[in-house]
């Protein structure tokens, strides 16, 4: 199980850190675009749709990243007031929902990739760009949350199951 929750771990560790590369790489973009219609009043047709994509690696692939490091929002008023043998508690208890709609979103992201991969899918833009490749890295993203969701609900039995001293 340790082995297992370390590669998950170092897995959304590893694709967190690189993905949060993507983000001045978006804001260049960003301010490049801005120039470009403002200053020079010649709009780029690129910026746009290739910043949505960077935007979503950024989202989907942050997803376990965030899980691992417990960036995720939460009702501090009542969840930080817990003990940490309670935080596990609710966090079981709240974790089936958790897994039915990360396990439907891995699953219906998966069917569209296919399909998207099938047809070699484009944006539908002017400059059409192929949305096909980050369709299957929104789905692997996915997948690395709920597999961080795993090593959570894990680690939370195993907090649970502790006597206390």
């Amino acid at each position: 199980m340790n082995t297992f929750i370390k590669i998950v771990d170092n897995i959304n560790e590893y694709v967190g850190r690189a993905t949060a590369l993507i983000i001045p790489i978006i804001m260049i973009i960003v301010s490049l675009e801005v120039v470009m219609r403002y200053v020079f009043d010649s709009p780029t047709i690129w910026a746009w749709d290739i910043n949505i994509q960077l935007f979503a690696l950024v989202v989907f692939m942050g997803g376990g990243f965030t899980m691992l490091k417990k960036g995720h929002v939460n009702i501090d008023l009542l969840y930080g007031r817990l003990s940490t043998k309670q935080q596990a508690w609710l966090d079981l208890i709240t974790s089936p929902i958790f897994f039915l709609f990360l396990g439907i979103l891995v699953w219906k992201l998966g069917v569209m990739a296919v399909q998207s991969v099938e047809e070699r899918e484009v944006m539908s833009t002017i400059l059409a760009p192929p949305i096909y490749f980050l369709k299957v890295i929104v789905t692997i993203g996915t997948f690395l949350f709920f597999m961080q969701g795993v090593t959570s609900l894990i680690q939370n039995i195993r907090t649970v199951a502790q006597k206390e001293h």
